[in-house]
């Protein structure tokens, strides 16, 4: 029943515009990424959709992995900086396919379902790809925060930290009665670090409103505080008012203050 609720609130977050929701943090580097160490369009399922793109960090023991779902309508690309900086210490990236948008609950059903796929996968053919699944950071933007909010809060020891931008949009909140983001919240759940491109009350402005409003992030790092976790989560908003609008500027340095390398 819970995943039922669940998929209809996917609807509804994966239809959000996108227009504005990812254009920060696209900076190419110049340096060429190593190509024997990308393999793109890896299947984890039977159907077309269901694909990932693996950027292999060159070691000799198994690596932590960040994990990045994309946000509604956009694609599994991922920045050659962002690659070049986590290979660099030791991290692979796995960037994950599913329905870009949905349309109907049956097709939210289906995208909650890939993930679960998406996952298992992964553990099933970690050691086939130099995988270390005991140190995992599950990221998502907007509709990919959704997508991957219920299973970064499981009690898992495996997930060592989230990390979000644009996260939890308004129409994440549609329907208290019936599901909410803090539900998901627990003394187990991991460290978060949340990162915004607008201001506090965005989703109010009344000539440029903007549903990734951080105020729906801070309602969490409030629910982590009344856990007495309140030292695990961390939020940032306004980039896009700042020199540096890359969404994964922060990425690293928390990766590395939540994870293991073997560097």
């Amino acid at each position: 029943m819970m995943r039922k609720i669940f998929a209809s609130l996917l609807m509804v977050v994966f239809l959000i515009s996108c227009d504005k929701d990812d254009q920060t943090g696209n900076q190419e580097s110049n340096n060429p990424l190593t190509e024997s160490l990308v393999e793109l369009g890896i299947k984890y399922g039977s159907e077309d959709r269901q694909f990932l793109d693996l950027y292999k960090a060159e070691s000799d023991c198994p690596t932590p992995i960040y994990f990045d779902a994309h946000h509604g309508g956009g694609n599994t690309s991922i920045p050659d900086s962002l690659v070049n900086n986590l290979n660099a210490q030791g991290i692979s990236i796995i960037s994950w396919e599913s329905l870009p948008t949905i349309s109907s609950s049956e097709e939210a059903q289906t995208g909650w379902d890939d993930a679960e796929l998406m996952f298992q996968w992964v553990f099933d053919n970690a050691v086939t790809y130099n995988l270390d699944t005991s140190n995992m950071i599950i990221g998502g933007s907007s509709r990919g925060s959704v997508l991957s909010w219920v299973y970064g809060h499981r009690p898992n020891p495996n997930v060592k930290g989230l990390y979000m931008f644009n996260a939890l949009p308004s129409t994440a909140w549609a329907f208290p009665d019936l599901w909410l983001p803090t539900e998901n919240v627990n003394n187990e759940s991991p460290p978060i670090y949340f990162v915004y491109r607008r201001e506090p009350g965005s989703s109010t402005h009344p000539i440029n409103p903007d549903i990734h409003d951080p105020n729906y992030g801070i309602i969490i790092v409030n629910k982590y505080q009344d856990l007495g976790i309140g030292d695990k989560a961390i939020l940032v908003h306004s980039i896009g008012q700042t020199n540096n609008t890359d969404k994964y500027q922060f990425l690293v340095d928390f990766a590395l203050s939540v994870i293991e390398t073997c560097q």
